[in-house]
């Protein structure tokens, strides 16, 4: 094992422990740090595969907690349209670094008005449902053009007043639909190489680790906690696209 294998396996416990314990996070974690260590695409083919061990398992241990009705009425069918509509967009306009910078400011502002009213402990804001499906639609699109739609998510999430254990099960579904569907199309592209299947199985031994971490995490917290952490990774998730 080389020392950037071990190194990624250290960041790939500690970010999917804390996705296990907030129900994202883990590319903020573990691409933010990681590319710095090797290249984006195979860390991109490794992470995928990652989240979906974890995401399987906490969907099928909480599967009861899943709000079907958001996931299904307005979370799947909504964003799956947006990504769609942004892999045309990217196909056609391509990557715009300006546009990343400013979904990076407006990200921030959004955290940073939750995190102020959790301090103020202002109600939260109640029929928002057009503002809800608005920011799911752009998470798509966001997702379908540079893969980093979750804050958006986790934002439109966050305004359909789900409890800590419901919004946690229900994203976590999200991202492994999302991810089974990517994992397949990087292996019809022929990513998964011998050398990257290797190195995947030396980096799946940390996340059992993470799982177990993030749970314990998860049991000590309570709602406000739970959305303090929420709003603050989220704030800190703005910050890479800053750099475009």
């Amino acid at each position: 094992m080389t020392s950037a294998t071990l190194v990624l396996l250290v960041l790939a416990a500690a970010a999917y422990g804390i996705q296990t314990a907030a129900g994202f996070g883990a590319g903020l974690v573990l691409i933010t740090l990681g590319v710095n260590f090797i290249e984006l695409p195979t860390l991109l083919a490794l992470a995928l595969p990652l989240s979906v061990f974890q995401t399987a398992w906490v969907t099928t241990r909480y599967w009861r907690d899943v709000d079907a009705r958001v996931l299904l009425r307005k979370v799947l069918p909504v964003m799956g349209t947006g990504v769609a509509l942004g892999y045309v967009v990217a196909a056609r306009v391509g990557q715009s670094a300006v546009v990343k910078q400013l979904l990076g400011v407006f990200i921030i502002a959004l955290a940073s008005r939750e995190l102020w009213r959790l301090h103020r402990r202002a109600q939260p804001v109640q029929g928002g449902r057009w503002v809800s499906a608005a920011a799911i639609f752009s998470a798509g699109l966001v997702h379908g053009v540079y893969a980093t739609g979750g804050p958006l998510l986790v934002y439109g999430l966050g305004r359909e007043d789900l409890d800590r254990a419901r919004f946690r099960a229900t994203i976590t579904t999200v991202w492994l639909v999302l991810n089974v569907i990517l994992v397949a199309t990087f292996a019809m592209e022929g990513r998964y190489t011998r050398e990257v299947l290797t190195q995947l199985g030396l980096m799946l031994v940390g996340i059992p680790f993470g799982i177990v971490a993030g749970e314990r995490v998860f049991a000590r917290l309570d709602e406000r906690t739970f959305r303090w952490g929420v709003y603050g990774l989220l704030l800190l998730a703005g910050v890479p696209l800053l750099a475009g």
